[in-house]
């Protein structure tokens, strides 16, 4: 089978197209042959070498796949061949034309679930966790989401306009701003050319923003406390640009008139929680069935071209989800 291997860490050059024996389920996994991967910034920390869950070198990349169960393991029920599946884990090995997997990784899907825009899924698993998790937003007003145009943003805005949730997108581009807005926002903010602040106070008509959804970071997350609403809550799942350039403590006490909140997430919270993360997995894919939630997924690559793949995400020239098809 051919797969996306890296033997060292570093940039997209690392990355390597190699042929490896088709795997054989072990007892508790079964075999999936893949429709579709996705691609995500996890990816990028697991290439680079930075992120904690990472396996030991050479690895396969890739934490996401859709595809159908082909073989069953040992000691395996509930599970048929031929069926619909989503495999998602946090260590790498999914860019791969097959993948023998323990069945704790493997969330069924109903065959009305288009495969393609399933490896979104974990997305708004992320998405969801954060919204309904950690902000619980039944008194907010007005959302605020940086990244709005990548696939992480582009999750957050759907799914909080199929709850009715106002939002406001960031953008590095004019394109990315016009990209986000289809998902139905309340304004977009160009970070490139325009005041942040200003232009959420102007949308918000100087209330500020309830929620600020951050996967930035860097020197604009300090600028960002100023357009918060009171006691509105900044969650930070990111830090693209690097960790803030002033004391972040000192930051929210200055502004404790508002009574700002702050928290760092991460999905792995959830790791000692397998049932909370389920059920969350089946609320989303109830909607995706539903076709409440819609995905843009606007990059197609064979996964040939994986390098390729991350080239573009080095270079943030994505928008919605890419995704690799072997």
């Amino acid at each position: 089978m051919k797969a996306i291997q890296i033997q060292a860490y570093g940039g997209p050059e690392v990355i390597e197209v190699v042929d490896l024996p088709t795997p054989t389920p072990e007892p508790g996994q079964v075999l999936v042959r893949a429709d579709t991967l996705g691609v995500g910034y996890p990816d990028i920390l697991l290439r680079t070498g930075v992120y904690k869950w990472k396996p030991a070198l050479p690895s396969i990349l890739g934490n996401e796949m859709s595809g159908h169960i082909e073989a069953i393991g040992e000691g395996v029920s509930g599970f048929q061949i031929g069926q619909p599946v989503l495999v998602f884990g946090t260590g790498g090995g999914r860019y791969a034309e097959y993948n023998a997997v323990d069945t704790a990784l493997v969330t069924p899907l109903p065959d009305t679930v288009d495969l393609e825009a399933a490896v979104t899924i974990p997305n708004y698993l992320v998405a969801w966790a954060m919204l309904f998790g950690v902000a619980r937003p039944h008194d907010a007003k007005t959302i605020y989401v940086n990244g709005g145009a990548g696939g992480m943003g582009t999750a957050i805005l759907d799914l909080c306009r199929s709850e009715g949730i106002a939002t406001i997108a960031g953008a590095s581009s004019d394109e990315k701003c016009a990209f986000a807005a289809k998902l139905g926002t309340l304004g977009t903010v160009n970070y490139s050319n325009e005041n942040i602040v200003d232009k959420v106070l102007e949308v918000t008509e100087g209330r500020g923003v309830d929620i600020n959804f951050d996967q930035l970071g860097g020197p604009g997350l300090m600028q960002s406390l100023d357009m918060m609403a009171p006691l509105g809550l900044v969650i930070s799942y990111n830090a693209l640009a690097g960790d803030p350039d002033e004391d972040l403590f000192q930051g929210l006490r200055e502004r404790r008139g508002k009574s700002i909140g702050f928290q760092c997430f991460s999905l792995h919270c959830y790791d000692d929680n397998p049932k909370a993360k389920a059920d969350i997995f089946a609320s989303i894919i109830a909607r995706f069935a539903d076709g409440v939630l819609t995905p843009p997924i606007h990059y197609r690559l064979p996964l040939s071209d994986a390098r390729r793949a991350h080239e573009l995400m080095d270079d943030r020239q994505i928008l919605g989800k890419l995704v690799l098809k072997p």
